[in-house]
């Protein structure tokens, strides 16, 4: 499993809604798995983490991922600050083997 990492600036509950704008565009992607989104409304600032069932789904959903972020931050006048690329090489959860 792979994740995509981007973190924002801007008013969290703006941003809030723009993320709630792409969900279902999100949820059709090849290869998506989960989303996260956190925010920070005392700091302004926000994060989104996206889990894919490989490298190379990630890779592919590179450039309609950006058009995403773009159009999510938008109406929020958020800056886009970071953008990164992880291997999930651990998860924890409750009753997970």
């Amino acid at each position: 499993m792979h994740a995509r990492v981007s973190r924002y600036s801007g008013d969290a509950e703006l941003l809030r809604a723009g993320f709630e704008a792409v969900g279902t565009e999100l949820e059709q992607l090849q290869g998506f798995a989960q989303a996260l989104f956190l925010a920070d409304a005392t700091a302004s600032r926000a994060m989104s983490i996206t889990l894919w069932d490989s490298e190379e789904a990630m890779a592919a959903s590179a450039e309609r991922a950006h058009r995403m972020r773009t159009r999510a931050t938008e109406p929020a006048s958020a800056t886009i600050d970071s953008v990164e690329s992880y291997e999930v090489v651990l998860t924890v959860a409750p009753g997970a083997p």
